[in-house]
């Protein structure tokens, strides 16, 4: 029907409302679009016979008319029409016209929506969008004369809806009744509205019984049901009177119907209430009676999984916590019956599908029933209730035993018996639930749970026994007695759960328990080890020097000493009695130092925690913010006051000359210590002691080591160390005085003949930087000139040690000296630095490299008053060692300014100015500089954008190719992979530009191996092998390596054309280690004949490998024997190493059986002298 059948009017104004319509169903062939359109038609001849404008209104008034001559016969096509119609209408009148013909509308609505069983689901989901709009006009109209009668009779039509059989539309009927009903809170309609469903609730219950279907009480009829599905949602909407009126209601039903679908939406009611009325004016005894109604139907009923038993769990949990709020006392009493329905819901492991079978167990309930408990524990279970528990027990304890028995149990004794039945073998499949649930009861009993789980400890204790397949919650079962042991201290844990140590079968032995007091003991008693630990490991003692004397093995009985030993640090973890019981625990923590080696690392660091948890506030939070901190050790911390922790310190510093003449006497007589432990141990004590104590102790260590000093010989230098040690362990304690007597000490020991006194010498020296900021700052031209007139005498062996104070030096110069005083002392020891990267000890290069990018950082750093420009000087200052005439050093630059560019993004471009220059080296002659400096090219390569990298191809790809004339055969396949580098980076176009006509051969060779890569890749079926094969075929700088990047082997890549013959399968990846492609003659071959490769290859990549193994550079080999034999090997085998290094001086290639033989001789020398 074209549109053009509309009448639009006779002006030139907008195109009508009914035109507009029919646009948007002008190419639809549905029969109700067809349908449609004759509608607005109609309407449209209509207006257009009483020669009315087509407005809006007119459009309305036309559509009522018509609605009005609608009857319950017409096909329902027409009336989804004309309801589709009026529901596009209605918003385009204003609602000024719209309340002037509302009883034109109300009536017609009215009079169709009266039918509303058997109006179409499009008609009834139109419909109720009418009545949504004219709702929200009449509520914003309300003083007009028409809109409580309106309102009224649309309201009915609304509620018509309720029992609608399609759910979408009840839906629909659902969110437009809560508005309405939001609407009216507060005024006076809200009454008459939550009287006309309670009245549509009796018509279906009449009596609180609801209407059946066939036999009586068989079948509840489904529109019974879907009232009840309306009142899910808006009964917390009703008024007062007859929300109580319809609950009163439900608790009849609940008594007499039990029927699962019924209890189901009873309990949405009731859960929807408690949600949606945070101040409820539902009286508690009522609520609670409907809740343990509830409680019942489910711990009563034969098959209470049809009872959707989650959403009971979860009401339960909601309403009796917001019942208990309002009325404490009535809420406690009927605790027992709703733990019982949580233990009921907690027990449906499955239950019976609609063909009588076992269904599969559904633990969505457990866990919600879990859960329920839980919050009913932390809600309910409070200090008044458990202390009148406590009360009780204690009363009928102290009388007679017949009256205890027949007394009546508390609430909560009642509530732990409940939860301690879950670990009935009833229950076995939910006993990861059941150890959460008492786990929160023993955190809210706390320490009263040894009155009221006594009994569930030892239940617990009695499955420790069971066999991994019986029992498969071993892990939840000891953190539940963590939680016991945390709830009630150890004291009262052991008193209910004995370690029984000294029981004649080991099966009693409650070893077991060991890692859980390890683990869990927080906030004890220091008295209880003391008095009650101890006892017991001087019983296991005795009982083991009996063993010992009859001849049997003690080795159980030591275990367990040792294992009651292992408890002190968790003793010693925030203590509660510090003040009162430590000096009681001095003496035999001094007599175990002394006398039980052993033992002692467990001492010190339980020792090194007690003082570290009292030292202060802020201190003992900076402590813990490295750990992970439980919450018992954030309760633990509560309690560690101010005025906690300086008793604490005082009763610590009292004992602290004692321990420190015990701990510094045992550090120097007894090797058997680990010795950081105790200098660790001793400076937290020298922190806290009063200075005189630390100073008499360090004056007559100093003493010790003057006399030491002066009658030095080889014998002495590990005491003199040890004094050392001794020494700066008491920094902490120390004034400027003796802080400089120490410093004058190390400076003699700089400059001594002995290894191992000139290490330890830089050792302290770097504490003393470390610690000492200000005197460091002080002296800071006094340690210049010391650093550089010890440096002649210098050992290799102690230079890692030298780095490091070179290191905190400079740093400490970058940071508070002037800017006039940075170049020159930076300078001065950057020449040692850069000397350093070429070390052949790994540790001592590494530290070299470290050294560098730290003071880079230290440069560029705003808050220690750097800047890029410093940066950028200091980068310079490293450049100028390529003015040196030694090619070593030139070298060691050279990788030091690699190291920079690679660290330092805005050094990069700088090192493009050094380019140039480089590239003139490589044909120099000199390995050690070509090998740098292709190593500097390969870090530019990779971190210089490919559009500045482009700018010098020509240059680099020449000097690349002519400096393979003077490289050795290792260097030559550094440059084919520098060459193939560029090619990825820049391109084969832009390279094959500025390659020489001569050289396109290398070009095309590298041009085969990327296709071949390339191809193998594509070849991988998987996606895991793809990318495998590109990591192995793509050279990637992710950080730093040494190895990667000056390395006198190519450990990058074998050879070009080696590559490229090989199979992956043969080869470990590209760039993979040397000694992975290295392989065995009689391995090779076997993999040749499995890839059926010709006799060719095989001989070309053998030829290959045995290149690789003669090309060894002789300052490497010269290297691998400084870092592999010690000096006491090499006196012990001159005659072999002098003839080894005579041949590498003189320039000899050291054959492969040569060397093999030389390092089973020295090795034999190592097995003879124990090295």
């Amino acid at each position: 029907m074209a549109t053009t059948a509309v009448y639009d009017g006779d002006g030139d104004g907008d195109v009508s409302i009914g035109t507009s319509i029919l646009m948007q169903f002008t190419d639809s062939r549905r029969e109700d679009h067809h349908q449609l359109r004759a509608v607005v038609v109609g309407v449209s001849h209509g207006i257009k016979q009483r020669n009315l404008s087509p407005t809006p209104p007119a459009y309305l008034a036309a559509t009522c008319s018509s609605l009005l001559l609608l009857e319950e016969s017409t096909a329902p096509m027409i009336i989804d029409a004309h309801l589709t119609v009026l529901s596009l209408v209605i918003p385009k009148v204003s609602p000024a016209k719209l309340m002037d013909e509302i009883e034109l509308v109300t009536r017609s609505l009215v009079h169709v929506l009266r039918w509303s069983e058997s109006l179409s689901q499009t008609s009834a989901l139109w419909g109720i969008k009418c009545l949504s709009h004219l709702f929200i006009t009449i509520r914003n109209h309300w003083s007009h004369n028409s809109s409580a009668a309106a309102f009224s009779a649309l309201y009915g039509c609304l509620l018509g809806f309720v029992t609608y059989h399609n759910y979408e539309v009840r839906e629909q009927q659902w969110s437009c009744l809560r508005e309405v009903l939001r609407s009216l809170q507060g005024t006076m309609l809200i009454d008459p509205a939550s009287e006309a469903i309670t009245e549509l609730f009796k018509k279906w219950f009449p009596c609180g019984e609801p209407i059946a279907v066939g036999s009586p009480g068989r079948t509840v009829a489904r529109p019974a049901m879907f009232v009840l599905d309306t009142l899910t949602e808006c009964l917390f909407l009703m008024s007062t009177k007859y929300k109580l009126a319809i609950l009163n209601d439900f608790k009849i039903i609940l008594e007499l119907l039990r029927s699962p679908v019924t209890t189901r939406r009873i309990t949405d009611c009731l859960r929807n209430l408690c949600d949606n009325n945070p101040s409820p004016d539902v009286p508690p005894p009522l609520l609670l009676d409907l809740l343990c109604s509830l409680a019942h139907s489910v711990y009563k009923n034969e098959n209470p999984i049809e009872h959707n038993t989650k959403f009971t769990a979860r009401l339960l949990s909601i309403g009796v916590a917001k019942i208990y709020s309002s009325n404490r006392q009535l809420c406690v009493m009927k605790l027992p019956v709703v733990f019982n329905a949580l233990k009921a819901i907690m027990g449906q492991t499955s239950g019976k599908d609609i063909h009588g079978y076992d269904s599969e167990p559904d633990v969505e309930h457990q866990h919600s029933a879990a859960f329920s408990f839980k919050c009913l524990i932390h809600a309910c279970i409070d200090k008044a209730l458990i202390k009148e528990g406590v009360d009780q027990i204690v009363i009928h304890s102290n009388i007679n035993i017949d009256a205890s028995k027949s007394h009546q149990p508390s609430i909560v004794e009642q509530v732990c018996a409940i939860i301690e039945s879950l670990l009935g073998y009833q229950y076995t499949a939910i006993w990861d639930l059941a150890f959460e649930i008492l786990s929160t009861m023993f955190d809210k009993l706390g320490g009263d749970s040894s009155y009221f789980m006594k009994d569930t400890l030892n239940r617990l204790a009695g499955m420790q026994k069971l066999t991994k397949k019986e029992f498969q919650f071993r892990k939840q079962m000891r953190e539940c007695l963590g939680s016991a042991l945390v709830a009630m201290g150890p004291e009262k844990f052991l008193g209910l759960l004995p370690l029984n140590l000294e029981a004649e079968d080991p099966s009693e032995v409650n070893d077991w328990l060991f890692p859980i007091l390890t683990k869990y003991t927080v906030g004890a008693r220091l008295s209880f080890f003391t008095n009650s630990i101890l006892v017991m490991v001087g019983i296991m003692r005795e009982k083991s020097q009996k063993l010992r004397l009859q001849g049997h093995s003690s080795r159980r009985t030591d275990a367990l000493v040792n294992s009651l030993w292992s408890l002190l640090p968790s003793f010693c973890n925030f203590p509660s009695d510090t003040n009162e019981s430590f000096k009681d625990l001095e003496h035999a923590l001094c007599n175990a130092l002394l006398g039980e080696p052993e033992i002692g690392g467990i001492i010190c660091s339980s020792l090194q925690v007690l003082i570290r948890q009292n030292k202060g506030t802020t201190e003992v939070a900076d402590y813990l913010s490295t750990i992970n901190v439980s919450i018992s050790e954030q309760r633990a911390l509560a309690s560690y006051t101010p005025q906690v922790t300086a008793e604490n310190l005082r009763v610590l510093r009292q004992s602290a000359s004692h321990f420190l003449s015990v701990l510094s006497a045992v550090f120097l007589e007894n090797r058997d210590y680990e010795g950081n432990l105790l200098q660790s141990t001793i400076g937290e004590f020298a922190s806290i002691s009063n200075t005189e104590v630390v100073s008499v102790l360090f004056n007559n260590t100093m003493e010790k080591l003057s006399e030491v000093t002066l009658d030095a010989n080889k014998a002495e230098s590990s005491i003199r160390t040890r004094l050392l040690d001794l020494a700066v362990s008491l920094l902490p304690g120390l004034n400027y005085g003796e802080v400089d007597n120490l410093f004058t000490a190390t400076k003699l020991a700089l400059q001594d003949n002995e290894i191992l006194i000139q290490r330890k010498a830089y050792e302290v020296l770097s504490i003393v930087f470390k610690k000492c900021h200000t005197f460091t700052s002080w002296k800071i031209e006094e340690w210049h000139r010391l650093m550089m007139e010890v440096l002649p005498s210098c050992h290799s062996l102690a230079k890692e040690h030298r780095l490091e104070c070179l290191h905190l030096l400079v740093v400490q110069v970058l940071k508070s000296d002037t800017e006039q005083r940075r170049p020159e002392i930076t300078s001065s020891f950057l020449v040692e630095i850069i000397h350093a990267l070429k070390e052949t000890n790994k540790r001592t290069r590494d530290r070299a490299f470290d050294i560098l990018v730290q003071i880079g950082h230290a440069c560029g750093d705003a808050d220690r008053g750097g800047t890029r420009e410093h940066r950028h000087k200091f980068f310079d200052m490293v450049a100028e060692g390529l003015a040196c005439r030694t090619p070593h050093m030139i070298s060691a630059t050279i990788e030091g300014l690699a190291r920079l560019a690679f660290e330092f993004s805005d050094l990069v471009s700088t090192s493009t100015n050094l380019l140039p220059s480089t590239l003139r080296c490589l044909p120099s002659g000199s390995q050690e500089i070509i090998k740098s400096n292709l190593g500097f090219l390969k870090v530019l390569v990779v971190k210089l954008p490919s559009e500045v990298l482009q700018l010098h191809t020509k240059s680099m790809v020449e000097n690349l190719l002519s400096s393979q004339v003077y490289c050795e055969t290792s260097l030559k396949a550094k440059v084919k992979l520098l060459l193939e580098m560029v090619v990825n980076k820049c391109g084969l176009h832009n390279i094959r530009a500025v390659m020489p006509g001569e050289q396109m051969e290398v070009l095309a060779k590298i041009h085969k191996i990327t296709e071949g890569q390339e191809k193998r890749i594509l070849g991988c079926k998987s996606m895991k092998e793809r990318s495998h094969m590109s990591k192995a075929s793509t050279f990637r700088l992710r950080r730093w390596n040494y190895t990667e990047i000056f390395s006198d082997f190519d450990e990058e890549t074998f050879d070009s054309k080696a590559d490229n013959m090989m199979d992956v399968d043969t080869v470990s990846g590209r760039y993979g280690k040397a000694t992975s492609r290295l392989k065995s003659k009689s391995l090779v071959r076997s993999k040749s004949r499995k890839h059926k490769r010709s006799d060719e290859d095989v001989e070309f990549t053998f030829a290959l490998a045995r290149k690789k193994l003669l090309r060894q550079r002789v300052e490497l080999q010269v290297d691998h024997a400084s870092e592999r034999f010690s000096a006491s090997v090499r006196q012990m085998a001159p005659d072999s190493y002098d003839r080894w290094l005579a041949k590498i001086a003189a320039g000899e290639v050291i054959s492969g059986a040569a060397q093999k033989n030389l390092g089973l001789k020295l090795k034999r020398v190592d097995i003879k002298h124990g090295m």
